[in-house]
């Protein structure tokens, strides 16, 4: 499990609520479709295979100066995903998400943080004697952003592999809720905190029933080849 997340980092509750002037959109790919709301920050999705990219991120940021204390920044995008080959399932799913900041001061901060949630539409899990949805989630942060005074690059990865959760094993239709949220802090005049989030990318493994994994492992290419090129362009 460790080696696939790091491999992909060198490379990327049964209904959903949208507000009444979402701009909600389906987009499908080799074997899944998504459906969202393109009106958050996280802006508009691009399918590729069985992967989905938000790249044109549109003032996911958080910025303090001058000793202003903290500006937090937070969103939150819901995904509904069917895979619509039939007996295909997906099993796994994993989130890139990479940006930039800046920090001049001693009391000068920054984080990034992140949240996958992942919530059966169709399926129960046992709980002790009773059965609920399936649901799991992960919870990721970029680590400690300390470099001072220059624009440094930040990442971060959430997996959810749906064979952790008793009774679960594969799907197909779930839930996707990504929440991300940004902070910036500074104590004195004169310190700077800048942070902004430049794109996110979700791969997604879908395999035959029974299961054949060289099918993620095509994804995982293609979604590491998108994140090393948004580096070479950023």
């Amino acid at each position: 499990m460790k080696a696939l997340k790091l491999t992909l980092a060198a490379l990327v509750l049964s209904a959903i609520g949208f507000q009444a002037n979402a701009a909600v959109v389906t987009e499908c790919g080799t074997n899944v479709c998504f459906t969202y709301d393109n009106s958050t920050l996280y802006g508009a999705g691009t399918v590729v295979g069985n992967n989905i990219f938000f790249q044109n991120i549109d003032n996911f940021e958080a910025s303090s100066t001058d000793g202003t204390g903290s500006e937090i920044v937070t969103d939150t995008v819901d995904i509904t995903i069917e895979a619509f080959t039939p007996n295909y399932d997906m099993t796994q799913f994993l989130l890139v998400e990479q940006g930039d900041y800046l920090i001049n001061g001693d009391g000068a901060s920054v984080t990034a943080g992140a949240r996958m949630d992942i919530t059966s539409l169709d399926n129960t899990c046992p709980v002790g004697i009773f059965d609920f949805i399936c649901t799991d989630h992960d919870t990721v942060d970029a680590g400690a952003l300390t470099a001072q005074g220059v624009t440094t690059d930040w990442d971060l990865i959430a997996q959810v592999d749906l064979a952790d959760t008793t009774g679960w094993g594969s799907d197909t239709r779930v839930v996707m809720k990504l929440q991300n949220t940004l902070t910036a802090s500074t104590t004195e005049t004169g310190e700077t905190a800048f942070i902004q989030k430049k794109l996110g990318g979700v791969g997604i493994q879908v395999v035959p029933v029974p299961a054949a994994v060289w099918l993620f492992g095509s994804a995982l290419v293609g979604l590491g080849a998108w994140t090393r090129r948004r580096k070479l362009v950023a």
